[in-house]
């Protein structure tokens, strides 16, 4: 989990996480933050734990799991496919194997149900586990 740790203490990660959130807020949608990010990341791991996933695919699924919503920096229209994008450049910056670096990209761009299909096992478990946080504090508007 190694990669894993780096990813979370880089500072272009830091930086777009805090945009994300920002935009996030103001346009009033569910909470997107390192919260939700960090329980995505490791249920995303649990699940591909349970399949019988090795060493490796868990953590593959762990960083798409933690870096699925960082489209949201940009707008959150496409934000699969953004965040997919800045994910992939950002991994390979970091010397994340490029096929690797793919298959998180992948899963990334495919984890929003309105633009996606479940075309992996890593992108499988990410869109569970990103639909099953339905913490309280997800919910940005009052019911009346």
């Amino acid at each position: 989990m190694n990669d894993l740790k780096i990813i979370k203490n880089d500072e272009e990660v830091k930086a777009l996480f805090k945009v994300m959130s920002m935009q996030i807020e103001a346009l009033g949608f569910t909470e997107h933050s390192n919260r939700h990010s960090t329980i995505v990341s490791n249920w995303t791991g649990d699940i591909l734990s349970a399949l019988g996933a090795n060493e490796r695919e868990v953590e593959l699924g762990m960083i798409a799991g933690y870096l699925h919503d960082l489209g949201n920096a940009v707008n959150r229209h496409s934000h699969a496919q953004t965040g997919a994008l800045l994910a992939y450049k950002i991994l390979t910056k970091l010397k994340i194997d490029y096929t690797e670096s793919a298959e998180i990209m992948m899963a990334i761009g495919n984890h929003d149900e309105s633009e996606g299909s479940p075309v992996s096992r890593i992108c499988s478990a990410l869109i569970i586990a990103d639909k099953s946080d339905v913490h309280k504090s997800r919910v940005r508007n009052a019911i009346l």
